[in-house]
């Protein structure tokens, strides 16, 4: 079901009502372009403002492929390929790679044809998302009835995630490595992810051990780059390198795909004489199967990433031209003048204040109990910098730890308390979630270089929030002889709120694996110093619980905060993962 009013067994009211105020699925179709050879590709706008792609594949044999994507943005780096040109922006969640799935299926459903493969090799690193992407395809295996062995999974070598596949239990998925070169000096520079999983001899070796336990085949892909990586002695080099880890032949399939052409990037497709060429290498002198793909969807951007890259473009193309139409040139300068003084502002030191001729840092609030800071009586200060100088006020040396007792004023002396051995001080051992500490020092250089990065552009306006989801499973389940109003709000089914800007709702496995905020790259100075920096603070959390949990055993009685921040552990373990996978 991917439309309201195709749910002929509910009341033509409450299809009103429902279309009103909510949204089947959570994805808003931002564009949508079909190829002359029957190819359709989408571009998905999500509640956070982030664009994604899905591409559905006919074929003359009657199959049809999805292409769906599993992150927004891609961390790996991969030179020629549009989305890695991107930056990483988030992971999707399991509902969101689903949904890309089920969109199509259900269409095809209503043209009295079938989804029949599902390829994960859209935007993203499926590895990189695992949990959420082995979820997604659990769904589409279960509920939407595509069989394990229809499903591929797409990866540039997530070496640790390709061990999971290994494991019992696990969905039969068959699995694709993006190969591309067979030198590790060369799949560096083309794939900047080959060095930080091991190189080739890490990946070959878990490849060989993947194929000797799951007794299943895997395919490389190998992108053809013409002049670079498409010649005889690169199709031998194939050979040897998968003789040398004693891959068997068999159990190899080589995928030639010839380039889809990106703007940051020079290289081009490989001819037709040339890609013969390589097949019958590999064929013929190694005995290794290989076949190259069929382009499809060249002339609607199909390639991966390629029409977010498009869409992008325009947008930030019909910013410009608002902007440029905006205003008389004057106005416009001054304005540039003032966001660029403000900006400064940001990296000018402290204000000191001057009293008597001598300097004075502005005064600091009073800590009282645990984190709540009060201000010092005003009227009182103000006599005190009157009467008293800058000596007097300004204490000559440090004074022991004092709190505030409740029939005391802020500047009347509290008692002095001691702090037992044993405790576990959560101000210090715990760092709070929003706490982003930075005290970074910036060059002039530095910071002439961000504050160009901002100018003339809007960081204020966050996305609009999305409309509720309608759970099309349980619509069945309305009673159609109660009033609407009570169907809407006995149903736990529907989502539906009465407020104007409806706030999207996620099960709470699905926002831990969220990583929201700006879009940046691997190599992004600032967004590496910042995730180094969270990390830290992450593993000051997991040893303060490693005592608190000593402590427990020791039979000493937690109380609830600390309990609370023993519960925090797997998702604090989790984002640790995610970061210093991004790092590495």
């Amino acid at each position: 079901m991917s439309d309201i009013d195709d749910m002929a067994n509910i009341p033509k009211k409450l299809r009103h009502d429902l279309k009103e105020n909510a949204t089947i699925g959570s994805l808003e179709l931002e564009v949508e372009l079909v190829s002359k050879d029957g190819t359709k590709k989408r571009a998905y706008r999500l509640w956070d403002g982030q664009l994604i792609e899905s591409v559905l594949m006919p074929y003359d044999d009657g199959r049809n492929t999805a292409c769906i994507s599993s992150q927004a943005g891609c961390a790996m780096g991969c030179v020629f390929c549009a989305t890695g040109q991107m930056g990483f922006a988030r992971q999707l969640t399991t509902a969101e790679i689903f949904e890309q799935v089920a969109r199509f299926a259900s269409e095809l459903k209503s043209q009295n044809r079938r989804l029949t493969n599902v390829v994960l090799m859209g935007m993203g690193e499926p590895l990189a998302n695992y949990r959420n992407v082995m979820g997604a395809l659990e769904r589409v295996n279960a509920e939407l009835g595509v069989g394990a062995r229809r499903i591929t999974v797409s990866t540039v070598g997530v070496v640790p995630s390709i061990k999971k596949l290994m494991g019992e239990g696990v969905l039969q998925v068959r699995l694709a490595v993006s190969l591309h070169c067979a030198e590790d000096g060369e799949r560096t520079a083309l794939l900047p992810a080959n060095a930080r999983y091991g190189g080739l001899d890490e990946l070959m070796g878990t490849i060989h051990e993947y194929i000797t336990v799951t007794k299943r085949r895997v395919t490389f892909e190998w992108a053809l780059i013409e002049g670079e990586n498409d010649t005889p002695e690169v199709a031998r080099s194939i050979g040897r390198l998968l003789k040398r880890f004693g891959i068997r032949k068999d159990m190899i399939h080589v995928n030639l795909i010839p380039l889809n052409p990106t703007g940051g990037f020079k290289g081009g497709p490989s001819g037709k004489r040339r890609v013969d060429e390589f097949v019958r290498v590999l064929e013929r002198e190694f005995g290794i199967s290989a076949t190259p793909r069929v382009r499809r969807g060249i002339d609607i951007e199909a390639g991966c990433g390629q029409l977010k890259a498009a869409v992008k473009k325009k947008e930030e193309r019909k910013k410009r031209l608002e902007v440029e139409s905006s205003g008389d040139g004057v106005e416009d300068e001054e304005k540039k003048a003032i966001t660029e003084r403000d900006l400064r502002s940001f990296f000018d030191p402290p204000t000191i204040v001057q009293i008597d001729s001598k300097l004075l840092e502005p005064p600091i609030g009073a800590l009282v109990g645990d984190d709540t800071r009060i201000s010092a009586d005003n009227a009182n200060l103000q006599r005190q910098l009157k009467t008293n100088s800058a000596a007097s006020i300004l204490p000559s040396s440090p004074k022991p730890i004092q709190i505030k007792q409740p029939n005391q004023s802020p500047t009347d002396v509290a008692e002095q308390f001691l702090i037992a051995n044993d405790v576990v001080d959560l101000d210090n051992d715990f760092i709070d979630e929003d706490d982003e500490e930075d005290d970074t020092i910036f060059s002039p250089e530095e910071i002439d270089r961000l504050i160009n990065l901002v100018k003339n552009t809007s960081l204020s306006q966050p996305p609009p929030p999305p409309r509720p989801i309608v759970d099309v499973n349980n619509v069945n389940n309305y009673n159609t002889n109660k009033k609407n109003s009570s169907l809407i709000q006995k149903n736990k089914s529907v989502n539906i709120s009465t407020t104007p800007k409806p706030i999207a709702t996620f099960e709470e496995d699905e926002l831990e694996s969220i990583l929201a905020g700006p879009t940046t790259t691997i190599t992004d100075k600032v967004s590496v110093r910042k995730s180094k920096g969270r990390k830290k603070k992450i593993l000051k959390n997991l040893r303060a619980i490693d005592k608190l949990r000593g402590m427990e055993t020791n039979g000493k009685i937690l109380n609830q905060e600390q309990q609370e921040k023993i519960a925090k552990e797997l998702e604090w373990q989790l984002e640790l993962e995610s970061i210093e996978h991004n790092l590495q």
